[in-house]
C-alpha cells in the first residue's frame, strides 16, 4: 500500500464513523420527540402496542444510564459519558482508521452516547420508550451502543484469534508405559542384579 493510498483510507473510516454516528443521532431525537408528541404527559395515549403483550412504546423519564440503571445520578452521569466518549476516541483513533468494522461500531457508540447526552442536556433526563416484557425500558440509542459493543467484541476476539500461530510443531509423545511388561521398571528377569 503506498503512502497516499493509507491516509485516504483512514479518512475514509473516520467518514463512516461520523455518517453512522449522524444517522443515530437523527434517528434517535426524530423517535422521541415523535413518542413524547404520541404517548409522552400531554398525549391523549400513554402506550402504543406495537406487538400485542411483546412490544409495547410508551414514554419513559429515565435518570439513570442505559437500560434504566443508576436513577438519579443527574449531571454526573453527562460528565461520565462525555469523558467515555472522549477515551473510545482517543484509545482507538488509529484501529477507527484502518477497519470499516470498527468504524462502524464507534459509530454506533459515539452515536448513541451523544444521543442520550443530549437528552440529559435538554432535559436532565433521557426518553426511554421501547417496552418489551421482563426486560428495561430503552430507546434507540440505548440499542446503538450495545450493537456498537457487541461488534466490537467480536473484532477484538477475532483479531486475538488470528495472532495466535497456527501449524505449531508437536512434540512427539513417547509411549512407553511405566511398568509395562518386559521393561526395565516392571522388575522382570531381563534385568538381574549381579550376583555376588
Amino acid at each position: 500500500m503506498t503512502g497516499e493510498a493509507e491516509p485516504a483510507h483512514g479518512r475514509w473510516g473516520l467518514f463512516v464513523t461520523a455518517a453512522v454516528a449522524g444517522i443515530i443521532i437523527a434517528l434517535d431525537q426524530v423517535t422521541k420527540a415523535a413518542i413524547v408528541a404520541a404517548v409522552g404527559p400531554d398525549a391523549d395515549r400513554d402506550v402504543i402496542w406495537v406487538v400485542p403483550r411483546v412490544l409495547r412504546f410508551l414514554y419513559v423519564r429515565n435518570t439513570g444510564v442505559a437500560f434504566g440503571a443508576f436513577q438519579g445520578a443527574g449531571q454526573i452521569l453527562v460528565l461520565l459519558a462525555l469523558g467515555v466518549v472522549l477515551l473510545l476516541a482517543v484509545a482507538f483513533w488509529q484501529m477507527i482508521r484502518e477497519s470499516p468494522w470498527l468504524s462502524v461500531a464507534f459509530g454506533l457508540q459515539f452515536g448513541g452516547a451523544i444521543g442520550n447526552i443530549i437528552d440529559r442536556l435538554r432535559f436532565g433526563y433521557v426518553v426511554d420508550f421501547i417496552d418489551v416484557p421482563n426486560f428495561p425500558t430503552f430507546n434507540v440509542a440505548d440499542s446503538a451502543i450495545t450493537i456498537g459493543v457487541i461488534l466490537l467484541g467480536i473484532y477484538l476476539l477475532r483479531a486475538e484469534l488470528a495472532a495466535v500461530p497456527k501449524n505449531l510443531p508437536q512434540r512427539p509423545i513417547e509411549a512407553r508405559q511405566v511398568g509395562a511388561p518386559g521393561s526395565d521398571e516392571a522388575g522382570s528377569g531381563s534385568a538381574r542384579p549381579p550376583s555376588g
